[in-house]
């Protein structure tokens, strides 16, 4: 036989009830991304976009990170280097104009002395003078990807502080994703480069300024080597028969500074193209 409760204490089991309920814990939070292991540096890119084609790429200067897209779809990102402030990476719109599997830069590179010393890591060509006999030994732009006529491009470079600026201008990439973005891409693909630097225009023109001044300053290094030439052979005498004479204070071996717009070149093709 069962009783039934009083009203009064049947109304309170009902309340408490629901006080028990409203009290019930919220589920807990859910765990943070993990993060990266003690000493071990973070991504440097991601690249899922095997078998679709790149049909577009935006740099942004400010991130120092590119994005890689196919239509609406982003297959991978990765850590550039772009131009320090004062050899800045032009800001706009742009295409690919070439590709070359196997570029060097005929710019930049490493000078050497006759004896095969270094003594110039951050050779330019136009700028500064190799010693007598010394030569020029050019830096790779593997995976190269021009987008202007006066050689800004993407290629394989060392990428020192992800996030920083660090190149003359051009556009660096990790060597795990260059690869990938250079199978990938064809020729007229458009390159939208965002973020604090000059537009092309501003670019082209602070170039011109600098090339007036490097050709200054190379044109002042040449008259020292010749003046301290001229004062070694006052005080030793003339140089031996046969001896070749120097030219404008360097070996002939020295090579003449080249143009800044380069000629057109046929892309060397991938192993397995």
């Amino acid at each position: 036989m069962h009783l039934p409760l009083p009203k009064l204490f049947r109304a309170g089991l009902v309340g408490c009830l629901l006080s028990l309920a409203a009290c019930k814990s919220p589920p807990p939070p859910p765990p943070p991304p993990p993060s990266p292991e003690p000493g071990k540096p973070a991504a440097l890119f991601e690249w899922k976009g095997d078998g679709k084609a790149i049909s577009s790429i935006v740099i942004n200067v400010d991130e120092q990170k590119a994005r890689l897209f196919h239509g609406n779809e982003e297959i991978g990102w990765t850590y550039v280097a772009t131009g320090i402030t004062s050899f800045p990476t032009p800001t706009g719109e742009f295409k690919v104009l070439e590709k070359v599997a196997d570029k060097v830069s005929n710019l930049y590179g490493k000078g050497y002395d006759a004896d095969g010393k270094l003594v110039n890591s951050d050779f330019k060509q136009g700028r500064d003078l190799l010693p007598p006999g010394g030569r020029f030994e050019p830096a790779k732009m593997t995976y190269f990807l021009r987008l202007t006529t006066d050689g800004v491009g993407m290629h394989i470079g060392p990428i020192p502080r992800p996030g920083k600026r660090a190149s003359h201008g051009c556009i660096r990439m990790p060597s795990g994703v260059a690869g990938h973005i250079y199978r990938h891409i064809t020729i007229g693909t458009p390159v939208t480069i965002t973020g604090s630097g000059p537009d092309y225009a501003s670019y082209l023109k602070q170039s011109a300024e600098k090339a007036k001044a490097n050709a200054a300053r190379l044109a002042a290094a040449k008259k020292k080597a010749e003046e301290e030439a001229a004062k070694l052979a006052a005080e030793t005498g003339p140089p031996a028969p046969g001896t070749p004479a120097p030219v404008n204070g360097a070996a002939p071996t020295t090579p003449p500074s080249p143009t800044f717009i380069e000629e057109p070149r046929t892309p060397a093709p991938l192993p397995g193209q």
